[in-house]
C-alpha cells in the first residue's frame, strides 16, 4: 500500500485501476484515501485496537475536502484510541450495504434466485449482522453465527455465499478494507446427498400411470417423458418453446448455468401436443 502526504492535486491525480487500492497519508497515521475501479475515491481511518483492527469509511472525497476529511478522521482515531467510537452514518450499517449490493449486484442472479436469496438475507443474516457496522464484522462472527446455524445445515450453507457476497462487493464500494472478506475459509457442513433415481419397479409403475393418462392429459404426459430422457429440471423446461426444438436438440433459455443446447432425439418422446 503507497503511502504519501495526501494534498488535494495529489488525490485529483489519482487514478483507477481494475481493483481498488489505498494511498495512506504520511501526514495523519491511520488516515488514507481509498480509490475504487470506478473512479470514485473515499476517505477512511484503519486503526488498532486492543488487537482488533478497525476500518471506518470517513467520506467521498467528492462531497468532502481534504482537510475537513483530516480532521474528521482526527476525531475518528481519537474516538477509537478512547474506545469511543462516534455514532455510525446509516448508509454504512450492514443492511444499508446489503440492500445497495442487492440493488447493484442483483442483476447478476435470475429472479428465482433473487427471490431465494432475500429470503435467506432477512431470516438468517440480518437477524445477527443488522445494526452492525460493515466494516466492523469479522472473521470471528461470522464463524459464530455460523455455528449458531448448526440446526439448520441447509440454511447455513446457503446463506454464507450470499453474506459473501455482500462482504465482497463492500470491498469495491470501499466500505471494507481490500482482502478482508470474514467469510473466506468458513467450512460448510457436510450433508448427505439428496440425489435419487427411481429403481426398475418405481419406473415400471410409473410408466403404467402415463399409459392409463396418456389420451386424457397428452401434454402433461410427454412434458414428463422430456424431464425423465433428459433430466433437466423442471425450471429448464418451462420456457421451452416449440422453435427451441433444432435439428434433434433443445435450446434451454433458462438453465442453472446458461442458455445451453441439449441433444435429445424427440422421437423418444411421444408427443401428442401441437403448437399453439
Amino acid at each position: 500500500m503507497p503511502n504519501a502526504r495526501l494534498t488535494e492535486s495529489r488525490i485529483e491525480g489519482l487514478k483507477p485501476r481494475k481493483s481498488p487500492y489505498d494511498v495512506r497519508d504520511t501526514e495523519l497515521k491511520g488516515f488514507g484515501v481509498r480509490v475504487l475501479s470506478s473512479g470514485s475515491k473515499r476517505f477512511f481511518v484503519h486503526s488498532q485496537y486492543e488487537g482488533q483492527r478497525i476500518w471506518k469509511t470517513v467520506g467521498d472525497a467528492g462531497s468532502i475536502g481534504l482537510e475537513e476529511a483530516r480532521r474528521q478522521a482526527a476525531h475518528l482515531l481519537a474516538a477509537i484510541r478512547r474506545d469511543e467510537p462516534p455514532a455510525l452514518p446509516e448508509d454504512r450499517l450492514f443492511e444499508a450495504v446489503a440492500e445497495e449490493v442487492f440493488d447493484r449486484y442483483g442483476r447478476h442472479w435470475k429472479s428465482g434466485t433473487m427471490k431465494v436469496n432475500r429470503n435467506y438475507l432477512r431470516n438468517t443474516i440480518l437477524t445477527r449482522f443488522g445494526g452492525m457496522n460493515i466494516a466492523d464484522i469479522t472473521r470471528q462472527d461470522v464463524q459464530r453465527w455460523f455455528v449458531s446455524l448448526r440446526a439448520t445445515p441447509v440454511a447455513a450453507d446457503r446463506s454464507v455465499p450470499i453474506l459473501s457476497v455482500i462482504m465482497r462487493q463492500a470491498e469495491l464500494y470501499g466500505y471494507r478494507p481490500e482482502g478482508s472478506n470474514p467469510c473466506t475459509g468458513v467450512r460448510r457442513y457436510r450433508r448427505k446427498g439428496r440425489e435419487r433415481f427411481l429403481s426398475g419397479p418405481e419406473l415400471h409403475r410409473l410408466a403404467h400411470v402415463l399409459d392409463a393418462h396418456e389420451k386424457r392429459q397428452p401434454r402433461d404426459v410427454a412434458f414428463i417423458l422430456l424431464l425423465l430422457f433428459t433430466g433437466c429440471r423442471i425450471t429448464e423446461m418451462v420456457t421451452l418453446q416449440w422453435s427451441d426444438y433444432r435439428e434433434k436438440h433443445l435450446f434451454l433459455r433458462d438453465g442453472k448455468t446458461g442458455a445451453f443446447f441439449l441433444p435429445v432425439p424427440v422421437s423418444s418422446v411421444q408427443c401428442h401436443t401441437v403448437p399453439n
